[in-house]
């Protein structure tokens, strides 16, 4: 297939298909009357937070490359290249196939991908599309190089360096010179440029001790980049920053492009602590199942929230207690009207583990089922996307 194919049996419009069918009876009914627990988007709450970064990154040095890992659907992320991101961020090879089933282009992987059979697929996706993948050493580079030559693409790459992460990337300036000259020599391969995280900063809660962290990492960072540039070396793309810190980040002069994600949905991980006026589009419904002494319980228990970060119950002020599998278990006492079969949403402590949960949202306007749209892919599977565009 070639660049903006409509195959209408593509695994995309498959998937699409299949959730209609199983979930499309809600279109059209009052949001209290879908099954819980159930995934909510608010879309009026969405498209006003990918407005307002678009708007905010117009007066800053840095383009927008934001990450989908997050919310996993490709009508968010083509609403967010419709605002204006110059491409889209990927965590797996499997969504960065899901991105161009919609048509979508300028996928950046932005991790390093080893096994062999996820690495021909980012090869034979590059006939069609310009994808970029994370490498942080020669052996690996010269296995996607060998994949590419092999399928007839060129792919992107971009050295990651750990800029305090402790995780993936090359430790130093050396290093990535040493990788970048080797890369170089690669024919089916075109190096453009770095890529970091800086994800230890938003572990800070210290807001002052937070602009010092991403300081020293944005330092470390740019380094690299000017010691390849030093070398006659081109360094045109240099990409970093999540949501905690995209204000800052994408206003550091040298950065390119941020790969802000969180801020579409946002949770109370990031809600307490993002700067921009971002609100949560992204809720869990669920239902009070039991009303115990002191304890409200509703049907949304960790297999249905996720993990990280603390739940909360949408404008009712009450304590977590703890999640089991199917129950969520809440200190409140009868001073709480919230009779058993009261319906509720859960603000998420961290969406990208909550949307995974998921095969579907159920898009809400006025509180009303407006559509239903497919996570995909979730979890760790490809979802049978073995054909590529």
């Amino acid at each position: 297939m070639t660049l903006g194919s409509d195959k209408a049996d593509n695994p995309l419009e498959r998937r699409r298909a299949l959730i209609h069918e199983m979930y499309g009876g809600m279109i059209g009914r009052h949001v209290h009357e879908v099954p819980t627990p159930a995934l909510l988007v608010d879309l009026a709450v969405a498209e006003a937070n990918i407005a307002r970064m678009a708007a905010a990154l117009e007066t800053m040095p840095a383009k927008l490359r934001p990450h989908i890992k997050v919310h996993k659907s490709v009508e968010l992320a083509a609403r967010q290249v419709a605002a204006g991101a110059i491409g889209l961020s990927v965590a797996t090879v499997w969504e960065a196939v899901a991105l161009a089933w919609a048509g979508l282009d300028s996928l950046f992987v932005v991790n390093t991908v080893a096994h062999p059979d996820k690495i021909r697929v980012l090869a034979e996706l590059a006939r069609s599309r310009e994808v970029i993948v994370a490498v942080d050493e020669v052996g690996n580079a010269a296995a996607l190089s060998e994949a590419a030559g092999a399928a007839g693409s060129q792919l992107g790459v971009m050295i990651e360096v750990d800029d305090g992460m402790d995780r993936a990337g090359v430790d130093s300036e050396e290093d990535a010179v040493a990788l970048a000259k080797e890369i170089i020599g690669l024919e089916h391969l075109r190096l453009e440029g770095i890529t970091g995280y800086e994800g230890h900063c938003s572990l800070e809660f210290d807001p002052q001790l937070l602009v010092v962290r991403q300081r020293a990492a944005m330092d470390m960072f740019l380094q690299v980049a000017d010691r390849l540039e030093s070398l006659g070396i081109p360094c045109p793309i240099r990409s970093a920053g999540g949501t905690v810190s995209w204000n800052l980040t994408a206003a550091r002069p040298g950065v390119t492009e941020i790969q802000a994600g969180s801020y579409v949905l946002m949770d109370n991980f990031h809600g307490r602590r993002v700067p921009g006026g971002f609100e949560h589009a992204l809720t869990v419904a669920t239902t009070v199942i039991s009303r115990a002494p002191n304890r409200l319980i509703v049907d949304a228990g960790n297999k249905s929230i996720g993990v990280g970060g603390g739940p909360t119950i949408l404008g009712v002020a009450v304590e977590a207690l703890r999640f089991d599998e199917e129950h969520g278990i809440f200190i409140a006492g009868p001073e709480a009207d919230l009779p058993v079969g009261s319906w509720l949403q859960l603000v998420p402590g961290y969406a990208p583990g909550t949307v995974n949960m998921y095969d579907n949202y159920y898009v809400v306007a006025d509180d009303q089922v407006v559509d239903v749209w497919p996570v995909f892919p979730r979890g760790p599977g490809h979802n049978g996307l073995i054909e590529v565009p």
